[in-house]
């Protein structure tokens, strides 16, 4: 499978070398191929920053939708409650006239409302309260309209804005990807041999930029490498047809039969060895998971999240631990992409949180300890002042005791929590 996936590559490849070498002869491909290079660079920034305001657009649409909708609805039981209220006066009036008519049939065709044997005037009477309390649930209901508008005005035009902006990239980002199709079939016409290559065959969001020819060159030689070393030690490649896996399946039907013809298929192994080591493996794992978890109680301070990766190659020779910063729960950055408070903040916070996992109740930092480009006043007492509160607060990290040894960087400004001394 992956040789055919190389040779897919490889196929790409050649595409780019032909578009390659077409460049160098022609300003005017050199300019549609620049023209590629920002039209792709601001499709995939354009997306990636879509895929951050659709989060935030959508909250925010959401929460106007909800804020709206529950307006509709107590509107609508106002006006329900205006109509039980109005009948109830219309009532009122319609006994009123009876009672100034005389008129004992008017009187018997009034409908009673809760009991046969009530006079006219206690009717009235419980016709006016009916009303009073249609009018107070009226009033309640309005004030809560009223809360409900004052939310929907504030939250309007941030939504309005949000909306603007979110069609507004989606345009933009169209255009682009029109405009990269176009100049992607001006290419195919003008300039590709069409009988040797298609370009329907490629993923131009695959290709970052038009490469020097060298540079295609070199990796079309590094696949050519790698497909020779898997047919060489692959038996069951076929180079002539790749995607004939017969020779696999036959193969894997004759396990099939093997296992099934085998009652008992035994598999050696030393029981100590794997216990041990998956024992091991596990103990590095909850280690990880307690060492991310602590870290992300003080990198919250800074609006930064950490995670750990164990990862492992695919000859299963190398084993490491990969670390990604997540900025704002959106973009993820290695340690080289921090700014510089972060880095200082992050290596300080790594060194404490290293010596609590290893129970030492006095835990001493000092400057020296950090090499000199990370040896910056402010941001060293920043972090000293971010850390302290947390230790105060976790139950974990109350019986450490911290002690900062600082050199030749003077405290302006005094740090709650702490007591200093100088030493000359």
């Amino acid at each position: 499978m992956n040789y055919n996936i190389l040779l897919k590559k490889k196929h790409q490849l050649q595409i780019e070398l032909e578009i390659s070498k077409i460049q160098s002869k022609s300003n005017e491909l050199e300019a549609k191929t620049d023209l590629i290079k920002k039209l792709s660079k601001s499709i995939s920034e354009n997306k990636k920053m879509l895929k951050y305001q659709e989060e935030d657009y959508s909250n925010i649409k959401n929460k106007r939708d909800q804020i709206k909708k529950t307006i509709e609805d107590l509107k609508l039981k106002v006006k329900e409650l205006n109509k039980h209220k109005k009948e109830c006066f219309s009532e009122i009036n319609r006994i009123t006239r009876s009672m100034d008519e005389n008129n004992q049939k008017n009187e018997k065709d009034l409908v009673p409302l809760n009991k046969n044997n009530l006079s006219n005037a206690e009717k009235i009477k419980l016709l006016q309260k009916e009303a009073r309390d249609f009018q107070f649930q009226i009033k309640g209901i309005e004030q809560k309209i009223s809360k409900s508008l004052l939310k929907f005005n504030e939250i309007n035009p941030k939504y309005e804005k949000l909306e603007k902006d979110y069609i507004s990239l989606l345009k933009i980002i169209k255009s682009d990807e029109e405009g990269l199709n176009q100049i992607q079939k001006e290419l195919e016409d003008e300039h590709i041999d069409k009988e040797e290559y298609s370009f329907e065959d490629l993923d131009i969001g695959e290709i970052d930029y038009i490469k020097s020819s060298q540079e295609v060159e070199n990796e079309i030689q590094n696949i050519d490498n790698e497909l020779n070393r898997i047919s060489k030690f692959n038996s069951f490649v076929d180079a002539k047809n790749p995607k004939n896996f017969e020779e696999i399946v036959k193969k894997l039907k004759e396990i099939e039969r093997t296992l099934k013809n085998k009652k008992n298929i035994q598999i050696t192994y030393d029981e100590n060895e794997v216990n041990d080591s998956i024992n091991n493996f596990r103990r590095l794992e909850l280690l990880n998971q307690k060492l991310e978890a602590l870290l992300n109680k003080f990198l919250m301070e800074i609006n930064l999240e950490i995670n750990f990766q164990i990862l492992i190659s695919n000859n299963y020779t190398n084993f490491s631990i990969e670390i990604k910063f997540i900025r704002s729960n959106k973009e993820i950055l290695n340690f080289e992409e921090l700014t510089t408070p972060e880095k200082i903040f992050f290596v300080i916070i790594f060194y404490l949180s290293i010596q609590t996992l290893l129970n030492f109740e006095n835990i001493i930092f000092s400057n020296l300890f950090l090499p000199n480009i990370y040896n910056k006043r402010g941001s060293v007492f920043r972090t000293i002042r971010k850390v302290i509160p947390i230790f105060k607060k976790e139950d974990e990290l109350k019986k450490a005791n911290l002690i900062f040894i600082i050199s030749q960087l003077e405290l302006k400004k005094p740090i709650e929590n702490i007591k200093v001394l100088k030493i000359e």
